[in-house]
């Protein structure tokens, strides 16, 4: 996860089918990987090279992602898991880019929307990470839920900040890990980015945006957390403002469910 840090996606595991394709390729026809494959983009504060002999070699870097490529790497990594003989005749092409840390918060997202992109990616992934996003992300894998008249545990709710967060955090557990993490962290407590958009900008009394769509409604929502977070430097997204974001949630999605109940409603 470190790794992909500055990707706008964590990996969204081998269900859609340009994902499949990777892995059949693997599995298939690896010598022809690096025919097929797109490779990887990747960035890095600054680079080590050597010459020795056979011509230059990286030899370290420092904060090193990969900006676009992470399903590529994901899927080598579990076919490395499963059966890493079929990796033998994988070769993945690589483009690296040094980029200086003052300007890495501007040029990172840049190269990672302009990159040649396997999969689509929604104008939601790109403000993933904005500092508001990985604040909210921090707050809502340490901030615990109250445990309510039926509850008997305390429990969280999580927040994807990018795109595939959730399915990959239980995935690489064991069994065991996975019932802790379903504890801890209930399907009906998880949210992304669209479903803060849509809780927020429907409590800021803007239904007409909300119904534009997720990635337009999301799309309006960003410009405006962007303007107040220039103001004041963030101060005002707070535990408190979390806490009361999710307080929207419960809110909402019990709206969600009470609406259509109703006899007057037509769908």
């Amino acid at each position: 996860a470190r790794l992909l840090e500055a990707n706008v996606r964590s990996f969204l595991q081998a269900r859609n089918k340009v994902n499949k394709g990777i892995r059949d390729t693997i599995r298939e026809d690896p010598a022809m990987f690096f025919s097929y494959n797109n490779g990887l983009t990747t960035t890095a504060e600054s680079v080590e090279i050597a010459s020795i002999g056979e011509g230059l070699f990286l030899m370290s870097a420092s904060n090193f992602q990969i900006v676009n490529g992470g399903q590529t790497t994901a899927s080598i990594h579990a076919a490395r898991k499963l059966a890493a003989e079929q990796l033998k005749d994988v070769y993945v092409q690589m483009k690296l880019t040094v980029v200086p840390p003052q300007s890495s918060e501007t040029v990172v997202p840049n190269i990672s929307q302009f990159a040649n992109s396997q999969n689509k990616a929604n104008a939601a992934d790109f403000f993933a990470n904005h500092p508001f996003h990985i604040r909210m992300e921090e707050y809502s894998r340490r901030m615990l839920a109250p445990i309510g008249d039926t509850g008997y545990r305390e429990h969280k709710w999580f927040y994807e900040r990018a795109r595939g967060q959730f399915a990959d955090e239980r995935g690489r557990r064991s069994a065991a890990e996975r019932k802790s993490f379903d504890a801890m962290f209930p399907k009906s407590q998880f949210f992304t980015k669209t479903d803060l958009a849509k809780f927020e900008n429907s409590y800021r009394c803007k239904p007409h945006i909300v119904s534009y769509g997720a990635q337009k409604n999301f799309a309006e929502l960003a410009k405006a957390i962007g303007e107040e977070w220039n103001r004041n430097d963030g101060a005002a997204f707070d535990e408190t403002w979390f806490q009361r974001l999710i307080a929207k949630a419960i809110i909402f999605r019990n709206l969600e469910r009470i609406v259509p109940a109703q006899p007057w409603y037509t769908g």
